[in-house]
Protein backbone atom coordinates (compact mmCIF):
# COMPACT_ATOMS: atom_id res chain seq x y z
CA UNK A 1 0.00 0.00 0.00
CA UNK A 2 2.46 2.12 1.08
CA UNK A 3 4.22 2.01 -2.69
CA UNK A 4 0.93 2.37 -4.51
CA UNK A 5 0.85 5.93 -2.17
CA UNK A 6 4.17 6.76 -3.05
CA UNK A 7 3.35 6.06 -6.76
CA UNK A 8 0.03 8.65 -6.91
CA UNK A 9 1.70 11.28 -5.05
CA UNK A 10 4.61 10.77 -7.66
CA UNK A 11 2.19 10.97 -10.19
CA UNK A 12 0.24 14.09 -8.63
CA UNK A 13 3.73 15.99 -8.29
CA UNK A 14 4.71 15.11 -11.75
CA UNK A 15 1.57 16.25 -13.24
CA UNK A 16 1.23 19.47 -10.63
CA UNK A 17 5.06 20.69 -12.33
CA UNK A 18 3.94 19.74 -15.71
CA UNK A 19 0.93 22.16 -15.80
CA UNK A 20 3.02 25.10 -13.92
CA UNK A 21 5.75 24.31 -16.16
CA UNK A 22 3.23 24.79 -19.68
CA UNK A 23 2.02 27.54 -17.84
CA UNK A 24 5.52 29.23 -17.79
CA UNK A 25 6.52 28.44 -21.36
CA UNK A 26 3.13 30.08 -22.93
CA UNK A 27 4.01 33.13 -20.86
CA UNK A 28 7.69 33.15 -22.08
CA UNK A 29 6.70 32.98 -25.89
CA UNK A 30 4.36 35.26 -25.50
CA UNK A 31 6.84 37.53 -24.00
CA UNK A 32 9.47 36.92 -26.95
CA UNK A 33 7.18 37.25 -29.63
CA UNK A 34 6.48 40.75 -27.76
CA UNK A 35 9.47 41.68 -27.90
CA UNK A 36 10.64 41.06 -31.12
CA UNK A 37 7.67 42.30 -32.88
CA UNK A 38 8.45 45.38 -30.96
CA UNK A 39 12.31 45.08 -31.40
CA UNK A 40 13.45 43.40 -34.67
CA UNK A 41 16.06 41.30 -34.57
CA UNK A 42 19.15 42.00 -37.30
CA UNK A 43 20.30 37.92 -36.18
CA UNK A 44 19.22 35.81 -38.76
CA UNK A 45 19.48 32.79 -36.91
CA UNK A 46 17.08 34.64 -33.95
CA UNK A 47 14.59 36.23 -36.51
CA UNK A 48 14.46 32.15 -37.63
CA UNK A 49 13.85 30.96 -34.14
CA UNK A 50 11.39 33.85 -33.93
CA UNK A 51 9.86 32.68 -36.82
CA UNK A 52 9.50 29.29 -35.70
CA UNK A 53 8.08 30.02 -32.32
CA UNK A 54 5.46 31.83 -33.53
CA UNK A 55 3.61 28.79 -34.89
CA UNK A 56 4.87 26.16 -32.27
CA UNK A 57 5.01 26.39 -28.92
CA UNK A 58 8.18 27.36 -26.61
CA UNK A 59 10.82 24.44 -26.74
CA UNK A 60 14.35 24.34 -26.37
CA UNK A 61 15.31 24.06 -29.49
CA UNK A 62 13.78 26.18 -32.59
CA UNK A 63 13.91 23.98 -36.22
CA UNK A 64 11.54 21.01 -37.97
CA UNK A 65 15.13 19.04 -37.17
CA UNK A 66 13.80 18.32 -33.83
CA UNK A 67 9.93 17.07 -35.21
CA UNK A 68 11.61 13.74 -36.07
CA UNK A 69 11.50 12.53 -32.74
CA UNK A 70 8.56 11.21 -30.51
CA UNK A 71 8.82 10.29 -27.06
CA UNK A 72 5.99 8.08 -27.64
CA UNK A 73 7.38 6.00 -29.81
CA UNK A 74 10.68 5.18 -27.45
CA UNK A 75 10.07 1.69 -25.63
CA UNK A 76 11.59 1.75 -22.38
CA UNK A 77 12.78 -2.03 -21.09
CA UNK A 78 14.12 -3.40 -17.52
CA UNK A 79 16.83 -5.93 -17.55
CA UNK A 80 15.97 -8.98 -15.61
CA UNK A 81 19.56 -9.59 -14.29
CA UNK A 82 19.85 -5.76 -12.27
CA UNK A 83 16.32 -4.17 -12.52
CA UNK A 84 17.43 -1.48 -13.90
CA UNK A 85 15.11 0.76 -17.19
CA UNK A 86 17.28 0.52 -20.67
CA UNK A 87 16.35 1.51 -24.06
CA UNK A 88 17.87 0.44 -27.71
CA UNK A 89 19.93 2.57 -28.64
CA UNK A 90 21.37 2.03 -32.04
CA UNK A 91 20.70 -1.19 -31.16
CA UNK A 92 22.75 -1.22 -27.82
CA UNK A 93 21.45 -0.80 -24.05
CA UNK A 94 21.56 2.60 -22.89
CA UNK A 95 20.62 2.20 -18.93
CA UNK A 96 19.12 4.65 -17.01
CA UNK A 97 18.27 5.44 -13.35
CA UNK A 98 16.83 2.88 -11.22
CA UNK A 99 14.46 5.73 -9.72
CA UNK A 100 13.39 6.89 -12.99
CA UNK A 101 9.66 6.13 -14.25
CA UNK A 102 8.65 4.95 -17.79
CA UNK A 103 7.74 8.06 -18.86
CA UNK A 104 10.83 10.15 -18.00
CA UNK A 105 13.00 7.75 -19.41
CA UNK A 106 10.48 7.99 -22.40
CA UNK A 107 11.48 11.95 -22.50
CA UNK A 108 15.18 11.95 -21.71
CA UNK A 109 15.45 9.64 -23.91
CA UNK A 110 13.49 11.40 -26.65
CA UNK A 111 15.80 14.79 -25.82
CA UNK A 112 18.75 13.00 -26.42
CA UNK A 113 17.92 12.16 -29.59
CA UNK A 114 16.93 15.93 -30.60
CA UNK A 115 20.26 17.08 -29.32
CA UNK A 116 22.74 14.72 -30.76
CA UNK A 117 20.92 15.34 -34.15
CA UNK A 118 23.22 16.73 -36.76
CA UNK A 119 20.94 19.87 -37.09
CA UNK A 120 20.87 20.31 -33.67
CA UNK A 121 22.79 23.37 -32.09
CA UNK A 122 23.33 20.70 -29.31
CA UNK A 123 25.28 18.16 -31.35
CA UNK A 124 29.11 18.04 -30.34
CA UNK A 125 29.77 16.60 -33.61
CA UNK A 126 29.63 17.56 -37.01
CA UNK A 127 31.34 16.61 -40.04
CA UNK A 128 34.29 18.55 -39.40
CA UNK A 129 34.55 18.40 -35.69
CA UNK A 130 34.28 14.74 -34.55
CA UNK A 131 35.93 11.52 -32.44
CA UNK A 132 38.38 9.98 -35.00
CA UNK A 133 38.91 6.17 -34.46
CA UNK A 134 41.15 5.32 -31.59
CA UNK A 135 41.33 8.92 -30.22
CA UNK A 136 40.75 9.07 -26.58
CA UNK A 137 37.97 10.79 -25.13
CA UNK A 138 36.96 12.54 -22.05
CA UNK A 139 33.11 12.92 -21.48
CA UNK A 140 33.00 15.54 -18.21
CA UNK A 141 29.06 15.46 -16.87
CA UNK A 142 28.22 12.44 -18.69
CA UNK A 143 25.11 11.51 -17.17
CA UNK A 144 23.89 8.11 -18.89
CA UNK A 145 26.72 8.40 -21.07
CA UNK A 146 24.72 8.38 -24.55
CA UNK A 147 27.36 10.18 -26.00
CA UNK A 148 30.23 7.77 -25.32
CA UNK A 149 28.17 5.02 -26.38
CA UNK A 150 27.43 6.26 -29.98
CA UNK A 151 31.18 6.25 -30.25
CA UNK A 152 32.34 3.58 -27.78
CA UNK A 153 33.38 1.54 -31.30
CA UNK A 154 35.74 4.19 -32.65
CA UNK A 155 37.23 5.67 -29.29
CA UNK A 156 40.55 3.65 -27.91
CA UNK A 157 39.46 4.82 -24.89
CA UNK A 158 36.83 6.92 -23.39
CA UNK A 159 36.66 8.52 -19.33
CA UNK A 160 33.37 9.29 -17.83
CA UNK A 161 33.04 12.26 -15.24
CA UNK A 162 29.98 11.65 -13.43
CA UNK A 163 29.44 12.58 -9.57
CA UNK A 164 25.82 11.29 -9.73
CA UNK A 165 26.20 7.84 -7.99
CA UNK A 166 22.52 6.71 -9.74
CA UNK A 167 24.09 7.49 -13.14
CA UNK A 168 27.08 6.00 -12.17
CA UNK A 169 25.11 2.34 -11.75
CA UNK A 170 23.70 2.64 -14.80
CA UNK A 171 26.66 3.68 -16.66
CA UNK A 172 28.68 0.39 -14.93
CA UNK A 173 25.67 -1.19 -16.95
CA UNK A 174 25.68 0.12 -20.53
CA UNK A 175 29.80 -0.09 -20.35
CA UNK A 176 29.77 -3.88 -19.36
CA UNK A 177 30.49 -4.99 -22.86
CA UNK A 178 32.89 -2.74 -23.06
CA UNK A 179 34.66 -2.28 -19.88
CA UNK A 180 38.02 -2.70 -20.55
CA UNK A 181 37.83 0.56 -22.90
CA UNK A 182 36.22 2.70 -20.15
CA UNK A 183 37.02 4.46 -16.94
CA UNK A 184 34.08 5.91 -14.93
CA UNK A 185 35.31 8.73 -12.15
CA UNK A 186 33.08 9.81 -9.51
CA UNK A 187 33.74 13.12 -9.17
CA UNK A 188 32.88 16.66 -9.68
CA UNK A 189 35.32 17.96 -12.35
CA UNK A 190 36.65 21.22 -11.41
CA UNK A 191 39.59 23.63 -10.60
CA UNK A 192 40.00 21.89 -7.30
CA UNK A 193 40.86 18.96 -5.99
CA UNK A 194 39.47 16.95 -2.98
CA UNK A 195 37.81 14.23 -1.56
CA UNK A 196 34.38 15.30 -3.95
CA UNK A 197 36.29 17.24 -6.41
CA UNK A 198 39.10 16.64 -9.29
CA UNK A 199 40.57 18.59 -11.59
CA UNK A 200 41.65 17.46 -15.10
CA UNK A 201 45.19 18.44 -14.96
CA UNK A 202 45.56 16.36 -11.29
CA UNK A 203 43.54 12.83 -13.29
CA UNK A 204 45.31 13.30 -16.56
CA UNK A 205 49.20 15.19 -16.05
CA UNK A 206 50.68 11.98 -14.29
CA UNK A 207 48.58 9.47 -16.43
CA UNK A 208 50.41 8.36 -19.74
CA UNK A 209 47.46 8.43 -22.07
CA UNK A 210 45.76 11.86 -22.57
CA UNK A 211 42.50 12.91 -23.93
CA UNK A 212 42.63 14.24 -27.61
CA UNK A 213 38.36 15.32 -27.39
CA UNK A 214 36.51 16.30 -24.13
CA UNK A 215 33.06 17.05 -24.53
CA UNK A 216 32.19 19.28 -21.33
CA UNK A 217 28.72 19.51 -20.31
CA UNK A 218 28.46 20.48 -16.22
CA UNK A 219 25.34 22.40 -15.58
CA UNK A 220 27.01 25.67 -15.35
CA UNK A 221 30.01 24.93 -14.33
CA UNK A 222 32.01 25.06 -17.41
CA UNK A 223 34.69 28.09 -16.08
CA UNK A 224 36.08 25.84 -13.58
CA UNK A 225 36.83 22.89 -15.49
CA UNK A 226 38.84 25.00 -17.92
CA UNK A 227 40.57 26.59 -15.43
CA UNK A 228 41.41 23.07 -14.11
CA UNK A 229 42.83 21.75 -17.50
CA UNK A 230 45.53 24.73 -18.60
CA UNK A 231 48.30 22.57 -18.86
CA UNK A 232 46.99 19.79 -20.51
CA UNK A 233 46.59 22.43 -23.46
CA UNK A 234 50.52 22.50 -23.93
CA UNK A 235 50.75 19.15 -24.65
CA UNK A 236 48.91 18.08 -27.02
CA UNK A 237 46.49 18.73 -29.71
CA UNK A 238 42.89 18.74 -27.97
CA UNK A 239 38.95 19.15 -29.78
CA UNK A 240 36.62 20.50 -27.29
CA UNK A 241 33.01 20.58 -27.32
CA UNK A 242 31.93 22.93 -24.87
CA UNK A 243 28.45 24.31 -23.79
CA UNK A 244 27.42 27.93 -23.90
CA UNK A 245 24.20 28.17 -22.45
CA UNK A 246 23.85 27.35 -18.50
CA UNK A 247 24.53 31.31 -18.37
CA UNK A 248 23.37 34.58 -19.95
CA UNK A 249 26.88 35.43 -20.72
CA UNK A 250 28.65 32.17 -21.58
CA UNK A 251 28.67 32.00 -25.01
CA UNK A 252 30.58 35.90 -24.90
CA UNK A 253 32.97 34.62 -22.34
CA UNK A 254 34.16 31.31 -23.37
CA UNK A 255 34.74 32.96 -26.48
CA UNK A 256 37.32 35.62 -25.51
CA UNK A 257 38.97 32.55 -23.33
CA UNK A 258 39.63 30.70 -26.81
CA UNK A 259 40.55 33.70 -28.03
CA UNK A 260 42.90 34.81 -25.79
CA UNK A 261 44.10 30.81 -24.89
CA UNK A 262 44.92 30.88 -28.94
CA UNK A 263 42.14 28.45 -30.11
CA UNK A 264 40.45 28.49 -33.35
CA UNK A 265 37.32 28.14 -32.32
CA UNK A 266 33.33 28.09 -33.92
CA UNK A 267 30.11 28.28 -32.22
CA UNK A 268 27.30 25.44 -33.63
CA UNK A 269 24.31 27.24 -35.96
CA UNK A 270 21.32 28.17 -34.43
CA UNK A 271 20.07 29.57 -31.08
CA UNK A 272 17.97 27.97 -27.91
CA UNK A 273 16.12 28.64 -24.89
CA UNK A 274 17.13 27.42 -21.64
CA UNK A 275 14.08 26.24 -20.02
CA UNK A 276 15.48 26.09 -16.43
CA UNK A 277 16.08 29.88 -16.64
CA UNK A 278 12.28 30.84 -17.77
CA UNK A 279 11.96 32.58 -14.59
CA UNK A 280 14.40 35.17 -14.90
CA UNK A 281 15.29 35.91 -18.48
CA UNK A 282 15.80 38.72 -20.65
CA UNK A 283 16.81 39.79 -23.84
CA UNK A 284 17.63 38.59 -26.22
CA UNK A 285 16.17 35.61 -24.59
CA UNK A 286 18.06 33.14 -26.75
CA UNK A 287 21.53 31.55 -26.34
CA UNK A 288 24.01 29.96 -28.72
CA UNK A 289 24.40 26.59 -27.31
CA UNK A 290 28.09 25.52 -27.94
CA UNK A 291 31.26 26.66 -28.93
CA UNK A 292 33.79 24.02 -30.69
CA UNK A 293 37.40 24.55 -30.41
CA UNK A 294 40.81 22.91 -31.25
CA UNK A 295 44.26 23.97 -30.67
CA UNK A 296 47.43 23.15 -32.65
CA UNK A 297 50.93 22.58 -32.18
CA UNK A 298 54.26 22.10 -34.01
Amino acid sequence: MKKIIAKLHYKLRSRWRSYFHQRKQRRTKGMILHHYQQHPSQDHEIREAVNYLSGHPLTTFYGTFQEKYDAEEVDVFIDASNGLPYVLAEGKKLFFKRSLNNLTVKLLFNTLRVEQDRESPHCYTDFSFQINKDEILADVGCAEGYFSLLNIEKVQRTYLFEQDLEWVEALEATFAPWKEKVVIIPSFVSDRNDARHVSLDRYFMPATEKPDFYKIDVEGAEASVLKGMNDLFALKPVKIALCTYHHQEDYNTFSRYFGEMGFSHRPTPGVMIYQNDLDQMTPPYFRKCMIKATNQHE
